[in-house]
Order: C-alpha cells, then structure tokens, then sequence
C-alpha cells in the first residue's frame, strides 16, 4: 500500500509541475511599477546668462534627498574649485532657484566664463562641504550641467521657461514663465535647429514676468500634438521691429536662450476644433464577439498532450501493477 501511495503522489506531482509552469508563463503579465524615486531623480538646468549682481537664476531644479545646488568653475571640460552654492530641499521641483556666486569671486570677476552647476547631497549636518558632500552627478548624469555667465553693468538677460511637463498652447500661444533683458529686444521662438522663426515679442528693458508669445499658424500646421521650440533672447537694432538686423543676445559666444515642450490642445479655446493638424493616432478595429478556439496542444497558455504524456504514462503503469500483485496474492 505505501509503494502505490507514493507512485500516486509522484504521479500527481509530475501532473501538477507542468500546469503550474505553463500558468507562470504565459498569465504573468504584471509589470514592477516605477517609483517617484526612480523616474524623478536629482538634476539641474541653468541657461547662458549676463547679471549685474552675481546671482545666477538656476531655470529648474530637483533632488530625492535634501542637498545643496553648488556652482563650480570649469577646469578643462571637468567640475573645479566651488564658487557658489545654495541649500535644496528633498522631493520638490523648484524652478527659478538663486545661487549667488560667492563675494570674493564675483569682485575679480571680468567678461564671460564657463561654469558648471551640480547637486550635491548633504551629509546630514545642514552645512556643505566640498570634502565630505558627494556630487549626485556620479551616478545621475542630469545632475550636473555647463553654462556660460557674463557680467553686466546694468539689468541681467536671461530667459526662464522650462517646467516640468509641457506649455499648453490657446489661440496659438503659450506663456514664458520669465524673461530679464538688459536692454530693449525681443524673445523669438524657433525651431529647435534655430533655422526658422516661427514667433516673437517686443519687449522692453527689464524682468519680465508671464509673457504671452504667439506661434505662426504655418509652423503649428506642421507639428503634432507635443513638439519642441526654443526661446532666444534679442537685441533690437533701433527700429523698433524685429528683423533681419537683429541679433541675439549671447555671452561668451553662446545664446541666452531656453527650451521647451509645448502642447496643443484637442480643442480651441472657444470649444470648436482646433484649426491645426491633430495628432495621428491608429483607428482601432471594432471588436467583434467569436468562440475561443480550442486549446492547441503546443499552445504556451497551458500543458498539452505532449507534456502530459510521460506522467500519464506513470499513474498507468502504477495502476497495472497494482492489479497484478492484487491477482498475484489471490
């Protein structure tokens, strides 16, 4: 009795094994979610720009764990002596963050020079230190960026306009978060190549706050639904209407400029379709109700004969012989 018991366990196993397997495989459909922590690590950007004061505008910010945003000078290509930093805190998207290079710096300081921001983590005592508070850049490449900073004798020439996700267009425009110019100009959008004008605005000298730029209706004819522009500060040559004679505003021969994503809306504004190309997306076939076919016997969504063959096998020769010794007492 033991020796059949135990044939018809092994027989019941070797018959389990193989549709446990065949569900693993082919239900398992789950896929391990992404945390916050791992889609939205430390980095930093910082545009070209020209102040007075020493105080360089950080365009976007972001760390998991408190820490500090420190600029650097550039030595040959890699981070140097630090020159400036600021205090981050954990967990917040920051925009239009300060960092004012330190007094002793920015006192000898002349013309245009290479910088680099980087987030460093804090160590926990609230206070950086170059020594003991490790860059985030060794392991998040977007936690360390380069940029050119100029000095001014007057206002400062910056343009601010990244976020987090896109710019919502209504009425073919968009808003510009902040926009610095030392002098009279224009803020110009053009294609991410920089090869077309596709809008601009007049702006007076000064810091400029929500600006409304309007996008030519044969650039947005052409684009889908999200695309990207770029954002250049001008110089206006004295006419008072942007032209060929204008140029851009650059420091160290670099572009105050900025970049961003921006989004058209499914509908215009006043609630009737938008009179630019949608984005093509695939019409779905309509779903037509029909018998699940039968299960193949190499079908991957559960054993078929050729898997159960050899445990049948077993239970079937178990069987025989329990007959045979049954005949064989009586």
């Amino acid at each position: 009795m033991p020796s059949r018991v135990a044939l018809a366990l092994c027989a019941l196993a070797l018959l389990a094994a193989p549709v446990a397997a065949g569900t693993v495989a082919s239900g398992s459909s789950a896929v391990p979610e992404v945390g916050a922590a791992g889609t939205h690590g430390a980095h930093v950007t910082v545009g070209n720009q020209a102040v007075s004061d020493g105080t360089v505008v950080v365009e976007t910010l972001s760390t998991a764990a408190p820490g500090f945003v420190v600029l650097r000078a550039d030595d040959d290509g890699d981070p140097g002596d630090p020159v400036g930093h600021s205090a981050v805190p954990a967990g917040q998207f920051q925009t239009d963050v300060p960092v004012r290079v330190d007094a002793d710096v920015w006192e000898g300081w002349t013309g245009n020079r290479t910088l680099r921001a980087m987030v460093h983590h804090d160590d926990g005592d609230g206070t950086f230190d170059p020594d003991e508070d490790r860059s985030m850049a060794d392991r998040e490449p977007a936690a360390e960026t380069a940029f050119e900073l100029g000095r001014t004798d007057g206002r400062a020439d910056r343009v601010l306009a990244r976020v987090s996700g896109s710019h919502q267009l209504r009425d073919g425009r968009f808003t510009v978060r902040r926009v610095d110019l030392s002098a009279v100009g224009y803020v110009v959008a053009t294609s991410v190549d920089g090869d077309r004008v596709v809008g601009s605005r007049a702006l007076a000298a000064g810091t400029h706050e929500n600006v409304t730029v309007a996008l030519n209706e044969s650039f947005l004819a052409d684009r889908r639904q999200r695309f990207r522009v770029r954002l250049v500060a001008y110089r206006d040559d004295g006419d008072g209407t942007f032209g060929a004679g204008d140029r851009p505003v650059t420091v160290g021969g670099a572009p105050v400029a900025s970049s961003l994503v921006v989004e058209k809306p499914e509908s215009g504004g006043n609630g009737t379709a938008t009179t630019t190309r949608p984005l093509v997306t695939p019409t779905p076939r309509t779903a037509t109700a029909s018998p699940a076919p039968s299960p193949s016997p190499t079908s991957a969504s559960g054993p078929g004969f050729g898997v159960l063959a050899v445990p049948l096998a077993v239970v079937l020769a178990a069987a025989a012989l329990a007959v045979r010794q049954r005949r064989e007492r009586a």
